[in-house]
């Protein structure tokens, strides 16, 4: 059998040659597609919408007119300071205090002015607030007035015993403190109830800046037997003073301060509440006479 070769009768391939044996897509038989027209346009925009030629303040950017100044340089330092002034001629060269009417005027003025008001104030509130130390207060024993048992009254009706306090005040503050008035309540505690037993007032001291000021306080117990029909507060008082038997004891008695102070500008009222003690202001023969006189011997009697 001979030896057909398949090969035979076609052109050998050469690698060096440039023509290509087999035609690509680009190759001019796609020039035929030329003749089929312009192809799909939208009638709602112009055929050569994207082909058109964009002006000059469309292709140009802010920096490019001159809107903004450039960023580095001496000539852009100056076209930043032109164009900042000629902002404030366009959009801020109106009054604004009168701008909007004259009631937009007026209420402009009185917000400005309150709201500069209201900031001064507690500036200088919050100034003098940390330069403000508390006084120091040194209280005494409560005890009789220099007339002693004498000015004592024992009456049908109650009992008055004039008592004085001595109160010393050191300021330390550079400002003088002005007391305007004290007023103090008292209660005797008995068996869960407060009975009103006294009362006392003093008024006009000024503590001065830097200084130590000392003041006597008045003030009596004034027992009426009117809101004590029962003699029970009396009845106590002898006991702890060793009428009825038994050993002396201090009198307890409550009481309620309220003061009035006037601080440079600033008016304050603090009340202080608390209890003290006092040695019994009674002679105890005269006061066992006055109870017998009250009717109350079998009282002492049977206790």
């Amino acid at each position: 059998m001979a030896y057909n070769d398949q090969y035979a009768g076609h052109q050998e391939y050469n690698p060096y040659s440039n023509s290509q044996p087999h035609a690509s897509y680009e190759e001019p038989h796609a020039a035929a597609y030329d003749n089929y027209g312009p192809g799909y346009q939208d009638t709602s925009y112009p055929a050569t919408g994207f082909n058109k030629t964009r002006d000059a303040d469309e292709l140009s950017s802010g920096f490019d007119r001159g809107e903004f100044g450039s960023p580095r340089g001496e000539n852009g330092h100056q076209r930043r300071a032109q164009n900042i002034r000629q902002y404030r001629r366009e959009f801020r060269n109106d009054n604004l205090w009168t701008k909007g009417g004259r009631g937009s005027c007026i209420g402009r003025f009185f917000c400005c002015t309150l709201m500069i008001a209201i900031f001064m104030i507690v500036s200088i509130v919050l100034a003098l607030a940390l330069w403000i130390r508390p006084p120091s207060i040194i209280i005494g024993s409560a005890g009789l007035t220099s007339a002693g048992t004498n000015g004592i009254q024992l009456e049908t009706s109650g009992i008055t015993v004039p008592l004085e306090v001595n109160i010393s005040v050191n300021n330390p503050n550079y400002f003088s403190v002005d007391l305007k008035k004290v007023t103090l309540d008292l209660t005797y505690p008995l068996d869960g109830n407060d009975t009103a037993i006294g009362n006392g007032s003093t008024s006009d001291i000024t503590f001065h800046s830097h200084s130590n000021t000392s003041f006597t306080f008045p003030f009596e117990i004034d027992y009426q037997f009117s809101t004590d029909p029962n003699y029970a507060i009396l009845l106590d008082m002898a006991s702890k003073c060793g009428i009825l038997g038994g050993s002396q004891s201090d009198l307890t008695i409550d009481y309620s301060i309220k003061v009035y102070l006037k601080i440079i500008f600033i008016s304050v009222s603090p009340t202080i509440t608390n209890s003290f003690s006092i040695a019994c202001p009674f002679d105890e023969s005269e006061l066992e006479d006055f109870i017998k006189s009250l009717g109350l011997s079998s009282i002492l009697g049977s206790l």
